[in-house]
């Protein structure tokens, strides 16, 4: 057909303009190279950092080198220590398909003199005598659950020690401890748990959140360790008094590195060099061992002191570490010109020189990219007019802050590859002594690491398309029932006029059932007309033209095509709505111009191509079928959604599906078209729809970029080896995007084209050219300088804990699907061991005692993330989450920004019961208490608390608060559990109580790209399984405590 061809003719000219813009894969060959050496782990000094700096020579002055150290100058280091024997196992980097990571090395090793050690650290502590247990394991005694908080009356914890009881039957202060013995703080209960584990929720109630707990999963997850004891702790310095951990006194410490004696080669370390550069750590006490003369028995362990992302320093956790430093000049430039953490974060913010020390760090190279996110100061905008978009003639790569400009300006040097290009003579412009453009403060591209270009017409292929945009509503009996439609299109209703594009938006309509029907809305006619395709498996267009019309001429005819459709369908009795039929009809309309569907879908279609069948199969987990519930078994969904991708058709949908579905398989629609996917598990108007209404009001009304496509690269003896994301993958290395806004992110991993890096330095280049919706051809470049190091020291220090957590769990969410959970429990353990393990090494043999847990302080957020991430909905039991729930978890992670990643693994918890600390500032926002640790002991029972993880929160009602309070903030009075699990928590009442309470909501939601539903829970209502999952920090069913969860990576450590 006509219009196929043109759509295939159009591809091809788009992928003769990616190769324009991008650099195609037959780019004009390199130079040869510099022969090059190990350098140290230096930024380039003076005024090597480009920006218009004159370059500095290498060797004989072949382009792209920088000056290497030379012999006897200050802070040079020596070679680099060979790397541990490789251990056994599956590796996240290994070649295991869709995991991705380095190539494999080849034989050659650098050779250097044995490294300098790190000064041994100081206050190592001593060990303690072991303490009782108190959350759970092999040994310990688990009492009664019943609820969150204590209740009236309950006798006290079998095999542990009786509290006082203060009034209201809430418990005292702890009992007199003998002198010497260790104190046991007061806890709460934890829910009970019958027979089976956790009273489900009363019948009516909603479906559980992303992650909520399903009930007990008997055997599982491996039985947890010996419990702990616990006590006060001093200081800041963590120790931990594991009872089930210590080796025998007898047992000789490990050796630093392999080699005997303890070092490399049968040597013992040298104090100073390596561990001066190791800089803080923090020790934990993991058992009872031998304690060093003159040093204090240790007394507990102190879990207040555990790392966290809580109270006043949560937000400077989770910021990437202080740049790494090696040089106060290059370091100054390298912080002012790259580009912002907000869109570029590197999970290490270095690069190991070759591929023996990558291998050795066996931590994932890897940048997470959010390309568009919002940040406070917008992108500058360049455009180069005449001169043309200035570009590296060989690498392709954008003229940048890093670049260096030669013979008084007539020359420019690429900081990518090193290759010489001439300056346009539109865009000459003279330097001083020093080298750096006179006019430097007037070019943007010169001197900030995110810049936007306005791209000319060799950068198009067609006119930039207009906004295009396609609704396709299920109307069968299970949509007409549950609400969904009637939401469904008055949400659509509500954003006609705030859709991007002003005159140029179109729009189409269609609804299906087993049938397909369109709407014909052309402005010359008197009403819509309605057009049925009575196949759905094999729809046509019933006309060629009209089916898509402009917003501002039709909005009438759209108006009343909408409200004919909320009337038409009410006594239908048709169950089978066919969304793989209505996405190919809405393909036919789309082929000429693309744009994006937006589809809601409630009926489960089972016949014809497409069909879904439900995956609840629990007798596959942990065989060799497993992985199949978690991927589309049927390839017609990747093929189509392929297909779809080349026209520049993007699915967004909405599933709302009264029971089950197959997520794993519509969710390929959006993943390969670059779209988004929402679920509602059984969806009901009343309870689900003020989400609805406000997640498709962000996605349509949100700026978005339109039939983009995207490259990052990497500077000589590097590349981009894996891309992960929700896009489509031509030519190798060009991600193709239907549609890119704020609310997406994609990472990519970072490997080797050679077994040595040449350079001291670094970059990382992302280029993304797309349409905006008002017809602009954009290209949005974002440059970053990494330094490129050649000891396992200088990655330590460089580690960022919370993007490396980022990356691992999305690469989980993708090994999943290829392999067991078990098995990938297994590799993230392994990880976080294999890596400690190397840091521990790093010390001589008498300075680390087996009791100590040593942390980096630049991982010790590390090990909680893991933990986080086992109790997630991705990697719990399968008794506790339904598939369909885990496949949803996987693909919003996968697409998911930073932090919200962080804030869904390790929720914010603010207490609200204290009204004065909750502040209505006068630009209506409001300021929040500080938030508390995730675990019982943080929860009292005269308190009020609101929990936040990104996708849900909750408000906990503790037993001593007064029925009152309900009646103040909502207006309820003596509700049952299921009418506050039916509450829209939206609009605040006239008082000052529910003004603040409610602020506070709102306030949490506020920017976020998922509309959080807010639960009521009371303490004792069944609904309180909700928010007990969300405690991570405690034991829970057959997962580990914090506590626990220490004392296995430490005895890990110690066994391997």
């Amino acid at each position: 057909p006509r219009g196929a061809q043109q759509a295939s003719d159009t591809a091809n000219r788009e992928e003769q303009v990616a190769t324009i813009e991008h650099g195609g894969p037959t780019a004009i060959p390199e130079p040869a190279r510099a022969p090059s050496r190990p350098g140290n782990a230096a930024w380039p000094t003076g005024s090597a950092m480009g920006n218009g700096m004159p370059p500095q020579p290498y060797g004989a002055g072949a382009p792209g080198g920088f000056m290497p150290p030379q012999a006897g100058q200050p802070g040079q280091m020596g070679g680099m220590r060979p790397p541990m024997q490789p251990q056994g196992g599956a590796q996240f980097g290994g070649p295991r398909p869709g995991m991705g990571g380095p190539p494999p090395p080849g034989p050659g090793m650098m050779g250097g003199q044995q490294p300098q050690r790190f000064a041994p650290p100081t206050a190592m502590g001593g060990a303690g005598g072991a303490g009782p247990n108190v959350n759970g394991g092999p040994g310990s005694v688990q009492p009664p659950i019943p609820t969150m908080g204590k209740p009236p009356g309950q006798g006290p914890v079998p095999g542990g020690p009786t509290p006082p009881v203060a009034s209201a039957g809430r418990p005292g202060p702890p009992p007199p401890q003998q002198a010497g013995a260790p104190m046991m703080p007061s806890r709460p209960a934890a829910p009970q748990a019958g027979a089976g584990g956790f009273r489900p929720p009363a019948a009516g109630a909603p479906p559980p959140a992303m992650g909520m707990q399903r009930g007990p999963a008997p055997g599982q997850a491996p039985p947890a360790p010996q419990g702990y004891g616990q006590g006060p702790g001093a200081g800041f310095q963590q120790q931990v008094q594991q009872g089930g951990f210590a080796p025998p006194s007898s047992q000789p410490a490990p050796p630093a590195f392999g080699g005997a004696g303890g070092a490399f080669g049968g040597q013992m370390p040298r104090a100073g060099g390596t561990e001066a550069i190791l800089g803080q750590f923090q020790s934990l006490t993991m058992s009872a061992g031998p304690v060093a003369p003159g040093q204090p028995a240790d007394v507990g362990v102190d879990a207040a002191s555990f790392p966290r992302p809580v109270g006043p320093d949560r937000e400077s956790m989770l910021e990437p570490p202080q740049k790494y430093q090696t040089g106060p000049v290059a370091t100054s430039l390298a912080r002012k010109y790259s580009a912002s953490s907000k869109f570029v974060r590197l999970a290490t913010n270095a690069i190991p020189n070759s591929v023996e020390l990558k291998k050795q760090w066996c931590l994932p190279s890897a940048a997470i990219i959010q390309p568009l996110a919002d940040v406070d100061e917008p992108v500058p905008v360049v455009n180069f007019g005449v001169a043309g978009i200035i570009r590296c003639r060989q690498c392709r790569t954008y003229v940048n802050p890093f670049v260096q400009f030669v013979d008084g300006g007539r020359r420019w040097k690429c900081n990518v590859c090193g290759s010489f290009n001439e300056v346009p003579v539109e865009y000459f412009c003279t330097t001083d002594a020093s080298g750096v453009r006179r006019d430097i403060a007037d070019r943007p591209e010169l001197n900030c690491g995110s810049v936007e270009y306005l791209a000319p017409e060799e950068y198009m292929v067609r006119p930039p398309m207009p906004p295009t945009f396609v609704f396709a509503f299920d109307v069968s009996y299970p949509a007409i029932a549950s609400g969904l439609l009637a939401t469904a299109i008055d949400s659509v209703r509500s954003c006609l006029d705030s859709l991007p594009g002003a005159e140029r938006t179109q729009v189409g309509i269609l609804t299906y059932d087993s049938n397909v029907h369109f709407y014909n809305m052309r402005a010359d006619q008197s009403s819509p007309q309605m057009l049925v395709i009575p196949d759905a498996t094999h729809p046509y267009l019933p006309q060629p033209e009209d089916l898509l019309v402009n917003l501002q001429e039709c909005r009438h005819q759209i108006d009343a095509a909408l409200d004919v459709i909320s009337k038409a369908f009410g006594k239908t009795q048709d169950v089978e709505g066919s969304i793989s039929g209505a996405i190919q009809a809405t393909y036919l309309v789309m082929q000429h111009v693309g744009g994006k569907m937006v589809c809601f879908q409630s009926s489960v279609p089972v016949t014809g191509e497409g069909k879904l069948r439900p995956k609840e199969d629990l007798a596959s987990y942990n065989t060799e079928r497993e992985y199949k519930l978690r991927k589309a078994e049927d390839p017609f969904f990747k093929r189509f959604g392929g297909e779809c991708n080349r026209i520049q058709m993007c699915i967004d949908i909405f599933c709302c599906p009264p029971k089950f579905t197959d997520v794993a398989s519509l969710s390929v629609f959006s993943s390969a078209t670059g779209g988004q996917f929402y679920f509602y598990p059984a969806f009901f108007a009343r309870k689900d729809g003020l989400k609805l209404k406000a997640e498709v009001t962000r996605n349509l009304t949100r700026e978005t970029g339109w039939e983009a496509v995207m490259r990052v690269r990497m500077g000589k003896g590097l590349k981009c080896t894996n891309f992960h994301g929700h896009f489509m993958i031509r030519s190798n290395d060009l991600m193709a995007l239907p549609t890119v806004d704020a609310d997406k992110s994609m990472h990519v991993d970072i490997g080797y084209e050679d077994q040595l890096v040449p350079h001291q330095t670094t970059y990382l280049q992302c280029a993304l050219l797309y349409t905006t919706s008002l017809g602009e051809r954009r290209i949005r470049v974002h440059t970053a300088a990494i330094p490129v190091v050649s000891d396992i020291g200088e990655l330590f220090k460089a580690c960022d804990s919370c993007a490396t957590g980022t990356v691992l769990a999305k690469l989980a969410a993708e090994k999943i699907r290829t392999t067991t959970i078990k098995e990938t429990v297994h590799i993230l353990n392994k990880k976080v061991i294999d890596i400690l393990k190397e840091y521990r090494q790093l010390y001589s043999t008498h300075l680390h005692p087996h009791n100590k847990l040593i942390l980096p302080e630049t991982m010790k957020m590390l090990p909680l993330l893991m933990l986080c991430m086992q109790k997630s909905a991705l990697l719990k039991s399968p008794n506790e989450v339904t598939t369909d729930e885990r496949s949803n978890t996987i693909y919003q992670l996968l697409s998911m920004p930073f932090d919200n990643v962080m804030k869904f693994f390790y929720p914010k918890m603010y207490p609200l019961h204290d009204l004065n600390q909750i502040v209505m500032e006068k630009d209506d926002s409001v300021k929040l208490p500080q938030t508390l640790p995730l675990t019982l002991n943080s929860i009292k029972d005269s308190g009020i608390y609101l929990l936040d993880n990104g996708m849900a929160c909750y408000i906990w009602i503790g037993r001593g608060i007064s029925p009152q309070w309900l009646v103040d903030v909502f207006g309820l009075q003596n509700p049952t559990p299921q009418d506050l699990m039916n509450l829209q928590v939206g609009a605040a009442l006239d008082n000052p109580t529910s003004k603040k309470v409610i602020g506070a909501v709102n306030s949490i939601r506020k920017g976020n790209m998922y509309y959080q539903q807010c639960y009521v829970v009371r303490q004792g209502d069944p609904a309180e399984a909700m928010i007990l999952p969300w405690l991570v920090e405690d034991k829970f069913q057959t997962s580990y405590s914090y506590t626990n969860y220490l004392g296995f990576i430490h005895k890990g450590i110690l066994t391997r």
